[in-house]
Order: structure tokens, then C-alpha cells, then sequence
């Protein structure tokens, strides 16, 4: 029997992203059944925000954006390979606080006090070394807040990358794991996993 490869991240491009958003294939995430993880990750930013903010990767067209109190807003920055998506957002502030870019290559230019991967770890190869590299990013108490789509099907390849991720997130010696919840909707039977995660520094 031939062995199967679970694949460790998910191919995507800019195109796709924009066409998709472009056909309104990702509305669905302004939905009722998405509210509670959506709350689960603004509950976190609301304990450990500070004076630097936000960092959102994979905003979309601001969802978690539109969650936020204005004080809240001030220090936020939001990043998507969709210029599709960036265009929506950018349309909620008059500031330039939305751009184009790519996870896997962007580099902030500041540090931050909450840094969330919401459904985007999805597309990144290597997670614990990518969450290590902006880590770099973060305030001395800053944190990484993370949420993982589980598919349904537990055959399908999708869910066990996710399965390995939250193992790896899990284990990783670099991060503490301050707090993890699954979040499940009964409505839809849906379900993530939100991680808390706060990096280990050891002294020289």
C-alpha cells in the first residue's frame, strides 16, 4: 500500500486569493457560525494589548478589524496577499493601515503587542520556525494568537496537516503555550483551535 504524504502547508497565490474574493467565495466568514472563534481571539488581544497593537496576518477584508474598539484601531495593521481583500479593508479607516503582502515573506516594520495568524498558518511551510521569525516582532510581553480551521473529514489530507501543526505549536520548545481552546459550533459543526502562545527567552 502506497504510503500518503501529508503535506505540511497549503500552495496558494495572489491571483486565486483575488478571484476568490473577487466571487465573494469568502464572505461566509462574516457569518453568525464564525462569530465565536472570531471572539475567542478578540477576548485574548483585549488582556494582553498595549501601547504597539496589532499585527493581523491574513486579515481578509477586516473582519477582526471591525471587532475592535477605536483605541484598539489605532495601533493596527492589517496584511493580506489579496489586493482584492486589502481593497475592502482599506476602505474601513482612513489610515493606511492595510497592505499587501505575502506571510510568508513580509517583514514588520515595527514591533507589536499581539501578533494573530487567524486561518493562516494554513499556508505557511515549517510553522514553529515561521511563528519563531516573527516572534522577533513582538514586545517583551507580547503575543502570538493563533486559529486553525479542523476540517470534517478526518481523511482528508487537509486535517491531519492541521493535526500537525497543533502538535507542533504544541510541542515547540520555543513557545510557551499560555492557553488553547477548541472552539466548536454545534449549529455547524465546525471546529478550531486557538492557541495562545508567549516565546521563551533564556538568559546568556
Amino acid at each position: 500500500m502506497e504510503k500518503v504524504t501529508i503535506p505540511d502547508f497549503l500552495e496558494s497565490n495572489q491571483q486565486q486569493w483575488d478571484e476568490e474574493y473577487k466571487s465573494n467565495a469568502w464572505d461566509y466568514l462574516s457569518d453568525i457560525t464564525e462569530y465565536a472563534r472570531y471572539s475567542v481571539v478578540y477576548g485574548y488581544i483585549r488582556k494582553f494589548i498595549g501601547t504597539e497593537g496589532i499585527l493581523d496576518m491574513g486579515c481578509g477584508t477586516g473582519i477582526l478589524f471591525d471587532m475592535l474598539l477605536d483605541s484598539e484601531k489605532q495601533g493596527y495593521t492589517g496584511i493580506d496577499l489579496s489586493q482584492e481583500a486589502i481593497k475592502v479593508a482599506s476602505a474601513k479607516s482612513s489610515l493606511n493601515q492595510f497592505h499587501c503582502g505575502d506571510i510568508n515573506h513580509y517583514v514588520p516594520a515595527k514591533k507589536y503587542d499581539v501578533i494573530v495568524f487567524n486561518e493562516s498558518l494554513h499556508y505557511v511551510p515549517n510553522t514553529p520556525q515561521k511563528l519563531l521569525d516573527y516572534s522577533n516582532y513582538l514586545t517583551p510581553h507580547g503575543v502570538i494568537i493563533s486559529s486553525l480551521y479542523s476540517h470534517k473529514n478526518k481523511e482528508d489530507l487537509a486535517y491531519m496537516m492541521i493535526e500537525n501543526k497543533v502538535t507542533e505549536m504544541d510541542q515547540c520548545k520555543d513557545f510557551e503555550v499560555m492557553d488553547k481552546v477548541s472552539v466548536f459550533n454545534h449549529h455547524a459543526e465546525l471546529k478550531w483551535y486557538v492557541h495562545l502562545l508567549k516565546r521563551k527567552h533564556t538568559d546568556l
